[in-house]
């Protein structure tokens, strides 16, 4: 019986004693994981203030070329502002237009084609034989004979109506094929120009300052 009781008090004191470095290995593998835990919190927290700091620096990078920027765009974006009230007024002020201020700009516009050619040409390109061809459109026949023939009255012309989509727009607007030249005269291509050449003078009038501001 006392060997029994022996035996007892022994696996008791072997089950306290295992019992007692299982703690001791469970206590040190908490705080392993504790002090792991901590270093990859500080790492996780300094990689977060690192990205935080990137993220501020390119932030703060991209606001500073927006800044800069910023004047360009404006003048782009009043530039473009200004071109799209003056074409608009000016497809307005076309439109307005009764056929005869039409002819008129044709009539015009012809002249100061026939005068450009004849400063370089000496006016040979009239000392044609046979008939000039003349394509027209958005004109009747009548009307685009009484324009050529008041510009080039010793001139012969033949006609033919032809939607002429070489020229932008719909606006009236002839061809004439001399032999060695070609004379076009279009209502668009008179407003263009006017619109390149009168730019700033007529956004002062159309938009005051705005141009400026």
């Amino acid at each position: 019986m006392e060997e029994l009781q022996t035996t007892e008090a022994l696996d008791k004191e072997i089950l306290e004693d295992a019992r007692k470095k299982a703690f001791k290995i469970l206590k040190s593998a908490d705080d392993t994981i504790d002090a792991s835990k901590a270093s990859w919190n500080k790492k996780l927290e300094r990689s977060q203030n690192k990205t935080r700091l990137r993220y501020s620096e390119k932030e703060e990078q991209l606001r500073g070329e927006i800044m800069t920027r910023l004047p360009m765009d404006k003048r782009r974006a009043r530039s473009k502002t200004i071109d799209h009230f003056l074409n608009k007024a000016m497809e307005d002020f076309l439109a307005s237009l009764d056929r005869q201020s039409t002819m008129r700009i044709m009539e015009k516009e012809l002249e100061k084609r026939k005068a450009e050619i004849a400063s370089k040409n000496s006016g040979d390109f009239l000392k044609q034989s046979g008939k000039i061809p003349v394509r027209y459109r958005n004109l009747s026949k009548e009307q685009c004979g009484a324009l050529v023939g008041s510009s080039f009255p010793s001139v012969s012309f033949t006609y033919n109506e032809d939607p002429l989509h070489v020229i932008a727009g719909s606006s009236p607007a002839l061809v004439i094929d001399f032999p060695h030249l070609r004379i076009t005269v279009s209502v668009d291509r008179a407003a263009e120009a006017l619109l390149l050449d009168k730019r700033a003078e007529l956004a002062a009038a159309l938009l005051g300052d705005m141009e400026n501001g």
